[in-house]
């Protein structure tokens, strides 16, 4: 009941909200998908990060990446040259 203490419902932006069938972005209007992320919305929260600070995070993180994939690829072909081995 954290996000209802009153025990009433309402909308709340990136978990639930009540869609109507007519209407600016109404069920209609969004040819009568029922996928939830057409109506919820998306929480946009700011994370304090200057360009550079995010820059930075970034190329981390695809350095990480990179190195993972190379991995993956390094097992991949352990596990292949292993199937052969086995079941020839």
């Amino acid at each position: 009941m954290e996000r209802w203490p009153e025990g009433i419902y309402k909308d709340i932006i990136g978990l639930c909200k009540v869609a109507k069938l007519e209407g600016e972005d109404g069920i209609i209007d969004q040819d009568y998908s029922l996928n939830a992320g057409r109506y919820v919305g998306v929480v946009i929260e700011d994370d304090g990060m200057t360009e550079e600070e995010f820059a930075k995070t970034m190329k981390a993180n695809h350095a990480e990446l990179k190195a993972l994939n190379a991995e993956a690829e390094t097992l991949m072909a352990e596990i292949e040259k292993n199937i052969k081995e086995l079941f020839g």
